[in-house]
């Protein structure tokens, strides 16, 4: 069974921040950011690290 949720989605040239939220919004599902998967602040809003939080979450 799935479930449904939305997915809020802000990218910027510094970061990555993805968040699944339920349909109200009001509960976190998930969330993820360019930080938690990269090693360095360098590459934290690179593509390669929004391609590990799409993945992550």
């Amino acid at each position: 069974m799935g479930r449904w949720g939305v997915a809020h989605i802000y990218a910027s040239f510094n970061n990555v921040i993805i968040t699944i939220t339920d349909l109200t919004g009001a509960e976190t599902i998930a969330r993820c950011s360019g930080g938690m998967v990269t090693k360095s602040a360098k590459d934290e809003g690179s593509p390669y690290s929004a391609m590990l939080v799409a993945q992550r979450v």
